[in-house]
């Protein structure tokens, strides 16, 4: 997609208007910019040698998204090769929240989420593992009168969709339920939704559980390996070309999490995806506060993890200025009207990145990827801080927790916030399975989509709403 004169003017323009009405400020002082890094407390070892000549299938990014995808197919008896840029789960995919969660998601989503529930309350007992997940429940409080009677409409017609195989299990509570469940609140809460079977994840342990028993199932898994791109011979995909060689394959899947539109670039193919920033921490364990999953007006967010410990992060999206975002950012500004989620513009050293990057090299050539093995986004410092703050303040128990560790988690969003998870029609045989701020919690059930399109097998669910070509 090239930028026109007329869609960098419309983008400008939104960025201007979001900027005086003060919702997207300061720009010169946030966060939002990617920095070289490493995998959180974890690390699994890619496989030691050389190459393999062919594969039957060839997954390219060793998150959790290709982690699962190349399980996915290995149990459909394929020999399947990862090939990664970094490490194993080095970037988003040991930093997400880690909630598995359906409320107030739309129909899309909601079905892929509400899948995904019920394949990580299996995923223990399938891998002989401890994943850390835990089914532990979330209270969120509406934030007014309007939010409350949505839940409502909400909550009705899901609970119509679902099929008895899957209960829907979301509610409103108030009351003596909700009063302990908001053990030690300094606010008098009175109503709030529940959804009793969510889950919770801590991605510095799935994701590296997840890629010890790939490794188990035999994926072979090839890291500081950057998928260079693909060759193709009569119109069919031949080969995917790395640094240390070529796969010979019919068959790929591009599960590059926020690189994945470079990648495809350089195919001439374009996703339409805007990079996002969200910061979190962890603080040590507080035995006195509530467990679960909470989330109240006023963005405090908290989880407790599988060792007491607690995620907490203020739901603030920083999302950094770049080319792309002149050239269709005005499709997101429906995102800016969500209540209760600040989206903070940052201007910086990456929007003159954006347009010096290379988009096309040849495959012979060191490539970006090669350039930029470990990635993350520096962390809103002053966001998080503030965040705990309110935190303790609402709840005396955490006063004395104590800050364990901060960062950062890098995305690209599509305009809609559905994930990508398609075929591509100029290249038979490649699927995609990106664009997503829930990687994570749906990662069992993209995986089993984007197989069965690989394989040209009926979906498990539908897969239009998540199709490259809905833009």
């Amino acid at each position: 997609m090239g930028m026109t004169r007329r869609n960098f003017l419309i983008g400008g323009g939104v960025l201007a208007v979001a900027g005086g009405a003060g919702v997207l400020t300061p720009l010169l002082t946030r966060e939002g910019r990617l920095i070289p890094g490493k995998p959180r407390f974890g690390y699994v070892e890619g496989t030691a040698g050389a190459l393999p000549e062919q594969a039957d299938a060839v997954v390219v990014g060793a998150g959790i998204l290709g982690l699962m995808t190349a399980i996915n197919l290995v149990e459909r008896g394929l020999s399947v090769v990862v090939v990664e840029k970094g490490e194993i789960a080095g970037e988003q995919s040991c930093r997400f929240y880690g909630q598995v969660m359906t409320y107030k998601m739309p129909d899309a989503t909601f079905q892929l989420h509400h899948l995904a529930k019920q394949r990580w309350r299996e995923m223990n007992a399938k891998v002989g593992a401890d994943t850390s997940y835990r089914t532990q429940g979330r209270v969120e409080v509406p934030f007014d009168e309007e939010d409350l009677e949505g839940v409502r409409t909400w909550i009705d017609s899901k609970s119509r969709e679902v099929s008895a195989a899957i209960p829907f299990k979301t509610r409103i509570i108030q009351g003596h339920e909700l009063e302990q469940r908001l053990r030690g609140a300094s606010s008098k809460w009175t109503v709030a939704g529940f959804e009793e079977d969510s889950g919770s994840l801590d991605a510095e342990r799935a994701s590296f559980v997840m890629a010890e028993y790939a490794k188990q199932m035999g994926v072979r898994i090839y890291t500081h390996c950057a998928a260079r791109g693909l060759e193709t011979q009569a119109g069919a995909i031949s080969d995917v070309v790395t640094e240390k060689g070529a796969i010979r394959t019919s068959r790929v899947i591009v599960a590059g999490g926020a690189w994945s539109r470079l990648f495809m670039q350089n195919l001439g193919v374009d996703i339409p995806t805007l990079p996002a920033y969200q910061s979190q921490q962890i603080i040590s364990a507080a035995p006195r506060a509530p467990g679960g999953n909470v989330a109240l007006p006023g963005n405090i967010y908290f989880r407790e993890q599988a060792d007491g410990t607690y995620a907490t992060s203020p739901r603030v999206v920083v999302a950094p200025v770049v080319k792309e975002s002149f050239m269709y950012g005005y499709k997101y500004l429906p995102l800016l009207a969500i209540p209760d989620f600040p989206v903070h513009i940052s201007l910086n050293k990456q929007l003159i990145d954006s347009f010096i990057q290379p988009t096309h090299w040849k495959l012979d050539e060191v490539s970006p990827f090669e350039k930029n093995r470990l990635m993350t986004a520096a962390p809103d410092l002053p966001e998080l801080n503030a965040s705990l703050e309110k935190l303790k303040l609402e709840f005396p128990a955490f006063s004395d927790a104590k800050l364990i560790d901060q960062w950062s988690g890098a995305m690209a969003i599509a305009p809609d916030e559905n994930p990508i998870i398609s075929q591509v029609k100029d290249y038979p045989g490649l699927v995609l399975n990106t664009a997503t701020g829930w990687g994570m919690t749906e990662s069992p059930v993209s995986a089993e989509v984007s197989a069965d399109l690989l394989l040209g097998e009926a979906p498990v669910l539908d897969p239009k709403p998540f199709s490259l070509y809905r833009f």
